[in-house]
């Protein structure tokens, strides 16, 4: 496979993905400007967005962020014109989830527990970067799936090939 990437997401590496998947995971927010990739068979994990190869996706949003005031150095979503997030987290649990997960899901802003596995979240943050942090707090058989009602994005983790295919398919942007 040329041109063939892995993707760490908290420790656990997936992939190998052609530069073209990577584009795809980029526009869809799966990849952010500070997912940690690195070519296949090297363990040079490095950002995203410091790549040559995917500098181009990310470009346009650190310009705009370089432009913008901030506090202590942090750009919020609101500083880019960007509304704040409002998400709904679905947790399916196969294996004992750490006691720090619904701590970790009440840090990233105003949340309320619907139901025992569903959560409703306002926070400044991405589908794709809350995915990443609970993803730090689950068991191997466990899976997520975090829904952006505000940007129409969706972040999932642990579903397996079929089910990303599937849901893909059902996740195009329709605009």
């Amino acid at each position: 496979m040329i041109g063939a990437w892995t993707i760490n997401v908290g420790g656990r590496v997936y992939g190998p993905y052609t530069s073209e998947r990577m584009r795809e995971f980029a526009g869809e927010g799966r990849l952010a400007p500070k997912s940690l990739v690195a070519r296949e068979g090297t363990s040079d994990w490095h950002e995203a967005h410091d790549d040559p190869e995917f500098a181009d996706l990310f470009g346009a949003r650190d310009a705009k962020a370089a432009a913008v005031p901030s506090v202590n150095g942090n750009v919020t979503p609101q500083d880019l014109g960007l509304p704040r997030a409002q998400l709904a987290i679905v947790l399916d649990v196969k294996s004992r989830v750490s006691n720090n997960f619904e701590q970790t899901i009440m840090s990233l802003g105003p949340a309320y527990r619907l139901l025992p596995n569903v959560w409703i979240v306002a926070t400044e943050d991405s589908a794709n970067a809350v995915r990443n942090r609970l993803v730090q707090e689950l068991g191997k058989l466990d899976s997520l799936f975090v829904i952006d009602a505000t940007r129409n994005k969706a972040a999932w983790f642990n579903f397996g090939p079929e089910a990303d295919v599937k849901i893909r398919r059902v996740w195009q942007k329709t605009f």
